[in-house]
């Protein structure tokens, strides 16, 4: 909680969609109508080690819907992509991530940047 309200620390790891939030917030009823669902996607930023000459795709490796790829490039390590239809915000790739380049944003935050 953070203020009286739920919120995700990926650092700590990924939600599992298990759905036991709800038995430890005290807004359960207004925020957890239906089905766990995160309404954010991943972010690769700046400081992404591939995007700066050293390769690392320790993202890809823990996203469980294949939702990160790394497309090749001439004379560097490859450069990640995410698929946003198929990020489920889960937030594997976050916590991994050894120069905290992987951030979430909401689908908003993601289509206005």
């Amino acid at each position: 909680m953070d203020h009286g309200l739920p919120a995700l620390d990926f650092t700590r790891g990924e939600c599992t969609f298990c759905g036991e939030c709800r038995s430890h917030c005290p807004q359960s009823e207004n925020l957890f109508a239906g089905p766990v669902l995160l309404s954010h996607v991943v972010e690769i930023e700046g400081g992404c080690l591939a995007m700066n000459g050293v390769d690392c795709q320790a993202c890809r490796d823990h996203c469980p819907t294949d939702a990160i790829r790394f497309r090749p490039r001439l004379g560097g390590p490859f450069l990640p992509e995410i698929n946003e239809d198929a990020c489920s915000g889960c937030g594997a790739c976050i916590g991994v991530c050894p120069v905290a380049a992987v951030a979430a944003k909401t689908a908003r935050e993601f289509a206005d940047a």
